[in-house]
């Protein structure tokens, strides 16, 4: 009943295109056709998971950059023949660059190219400076 009023309503040109619809839609669904109409859960990402592997990871890259500190002043002192105040000063500014570079590199990496491209061109960068340095 509720059809008839609708066709009633419609201009018999829509009806006739809306039957055309139906019929192709119904013609194309093969009975072979095995598609079901299941969500597929995907795998959440981020949260609380990852948080372990994050702090593990600042945890030992602080402890090696910390024991790091003595042994480099140690080495500028007697290789580069520096006094303790200019070797502390030096590490403070490595130190402070290696802390804050990471907040510069985010916001280019979210702003412009994408972690991706930027995670590559690290890599990149770093292994140039490791041919040409050592």
């Amino acid at each position: 009943m509720e059809q008839q009023e609708m066709k009633e309503l419609i201009p018999l040109h829509q009806t006739i295109k809306m039957e055309d619809q139906q019929q192709q839609q119904q013609q194309q669904k093969s009975p072979h056709d095995i598609s079901l109409n299941v969500p597929i859960k995907r795998r959440k990402k981020g949260g609380i998971i990852t948080m372990p592997f994050i702090i593990a990871n600042e945890a030992l890259e602080s402890t090696a950059s910390y024991g790091l500190l003595p042994n480099m002043t140690k080495y500028l002192m007697k290789d580069y023949r520096m006094g303790i105040t200019t070797a502390q000063n030096l590490l403070f500014f490595w130190s402070a660059a290696t802390n804050f570079l990471p907040l510069i590199g985010a916001f280019v990496a979210d702003s412009y190219l994408g972690r991706f491209v930027t995670i590559g061109l690290g890599c990149i960068f770093s292994l140039l400076v490791s041919i040409i340095y050592y």
